[in-house]
């Protein structure tokens, strides 16, 4: 790293270039840094396996990682690769789907290197967002990021950024259905990655070309497009672009309803998942092999497999879960700490004040005493020392006054802090129970398959023939969208029992697809979970939510989902 912070080795193009060499340096960085206990080495480390980690989507480690970096780099004082961390941690929470956090990373970085006049980092912060947008649907916004980062890329001679561009606006043609557009687009990308000789990007690209070709039900060149790929993964030795590869051919199997080769891919997508320890594609491959199971009529077996999926997915989402409690833990325990400081300022405030009441009492007391020693010595000498009692009296009951206004404030102080307390904990103790509640409407539908499957294949009584129409039934009965949503909707408004009136009132503009959509939203289903309910494609939800937005008339940065949440406090 030199002086001004920035780094002599350029790992965000080695990390695209050559994944393990990228390992292989960030190993050795991090070594040497044990080795010399050097702050500056250890941040440039927790930043390469950060970067390394949300590139591989290997996400446990990286919120960890992530915040070592960002203590090393507030203890240095070092701007620069805080903010690049930003970037980084941007595209790890638009994987989460966390697009509000994400967005916050993006524009702190982006106002940090506008300022500096980064234009190589400017141009990631641009791309960046135009990902972003393209997660959230809103694709005007997603094109106008993206052909910011090709003026820079264009301005620098950028090559390689060129290339990342003609990609990422082949996704977003792809998406739109343009596919005469989205194959000029990737066409374009291929021959720039080809001739950079970056074989990752160029596998990716022709990853993209053979999903075009597939929509376009052009299935023969599609292969023929996803088998080379996959030489050239298998050249460089590259275990997550082979995972990708394997299961796209497998989708294309599953279009064609060969279910046989289908299968055969899906089961090496497996193995190499678990091999690699890629719990993400581990659990796609399940599911799509337990819907080919359902496909083929084999109803045990598509049991076995959604069990499977719903213990792996806890198992994958537990963490997260674990992650989210230590967040709370640590949240409550500096919101108690902030708390008593307030109570123990509070404190000294009102004994400050006591103090600035008594020595003023005492001055006033002392000046009044002389003064009127004085004029008693002048006028009532036989009296003097009837006087100087009464005085004394007087001082008393004066000083018995301050004390007891001084104690009134201070118990009006502290029963105000006690109030607003209880008032909090009341607040948040409603919210964890509502969420809890949320969870079980969730788990309720998923208990109550498992348990009548369950029953069904444990009749041993039964013929098989039997079995597989009480299996049937079963199934049928699930996938009754209406019974389920009606049911979903009882539980539902007794948990927020004004949501659906207030909505219908405010927003008349949306459908009734819409308003349901909106209901999962505000129990915070995830969108999985909401397209799995709504049986579409996670794309056509989050074309869904871009209409939502669009009706309701939301401006670029605000937030769907804390909108929909607050809908109750209107």
């Amino acid at each position: 790293m030199t002086d001004d912070g920035r780094d002599s080795i350029d790992f965000d193009s080695v990390i695209t270039i050559d994944v393990n060499e990228a390992k292989r340096i960030t190993d050795a960085v991090l070594n040497d840094a044990e080795r010399t206990n050097n702050d500056s080495v250890f941040l440039k480390g927790y930043y390469y396996r950060t970067l390394l980690d949300v590139n591989s989507g290997l996400t446990d480690r990286v919120i960890i990682d992530s915040k070592r970096a960002l203590d090393y780099s507030a203890l240095l004082h070092e701007n620069y690769y805080k903010h690049k961390l930003y970037t980084v941690l941007g595209k790890f929470y638009v994987q989460q789907n966390d697009f509000t956090k994400a967005l916050n990373y993006y524009l702190k970085a982006k106002d940090y290197f506008e300022a500096e006049a980064d234009l190589k980092n400017l141009a990631v912060c641009y791309n960046g967002l135009g990902i972003l947008y393209f997660e959230m649907g809103d694709f005007q916004n997603c094109i106008a990021n993206f052909n910011k980062t090709f003026d820079i890329y264009n301005k620098t001679g950028n090559t390689r950024g060129k290339g990342i561009f003609y990609a990422n606006m082949g996704n977003v043609y792809n998406i739109q259905n343009d596919y005469s557009k989205a194959k000029t687009y990737q066409y374009k990308a291929l021959s720039t990655f080809s001739s950079l000789k970056d074989t990752v990007s160029t596998v990716s690209c022709m990853i993209n070309i053979s999903n075009i070709d597939s929509n376009l039900k052009n299935f023969d060149s599609s292969f023929q497009m996803l088998n080379n790929a996959l030489k050239l993964a298998e050249q460089i030795n590259n275990e997550r672009l082979k995972e990708r590869i394997l299961f796209n051919i497998a989708l294309i199997y599953d279009g064609k309803k060969d279910f046989v080769n289908a299968r055969k891919y899906l089961e090496q997508d497996l193995e190499l998942s678990r091999s690699i320890n890629y719990a993400s594609g581990e659990l796609d491959v399940t599911q799509k092999l337990s819907e080919i199971a359902k496909k083929e009529g084999n109803l045990k077996e598509y049991a076995e497999l959604t069990q499977s999926f719903y213990k792996l997915k806890d198992s994958i989402y537990g963490s997260e879960v674990k992650q989210k409690i230590e967040e709370l833990k640590w949240a409550n325990e500096f919101e108690k700490s902030e708390l008593e400081k307030n109570l123990l300022r509070s404190k000294y405030e009102v004994e400050k004040e006591r103090g600035n009441y008594l020595t003023v009492s005492i001055v006033l007391t002392a000046i009044a005493s002389i003064l009127g020693l004085g004029f008693i010595w002048l006028l009532y000498r036989n009296n003097k020392k009837n006087l100087q009692i009464s005085n004394f009296e007087n001082d008393k009951l004066h000083q018995k006054v301050v004390r007891e206004h001084i104690n009134l404030e201070r118990e009006q102080a502290e029963n105000e802090i006690l109030k607003l307390k209880s008032s909090k904990q009341e607040v948040e103790l409603e919210s964890k129970n509502r969420e809890i509640t949320s969870m079980s409407i969730q788990l309720i539908a998923k208990n109550k398959l498992m348990s009548e499957i369950s029953d069904a294949l444990d009749n041993s009584k039964k013929s098989k023939s039997n079995i597989e129409a009480d299996l049937k039934s079963i199934l049928f009965q699930n996938q009754n969208q209406e019974k389920d949503w009606e049911q979903f909707k009882e539980i539902f408004v007794k948990i927020h029992p004004r949501f659906f009136d207030k909505i219908a009132l405010n927003y008349p503009q949306l459908s009734a697809t819409d308003i349901r959509i909106c209901a999962y939203i505000r129990i915070r289903m995830s969108p999985n979970a909401v397209a799995g309910l709504l049986n579409i494609s996670l794309q056509s939800l989050h074309t869904s939510r871009y209409r939502i937005r669009k009706k309701l008339n939301l401006e670029a940065d605000q937030n769907l989902d804390d909108f929909i949440i607050s809908i109750d406090d209107i």
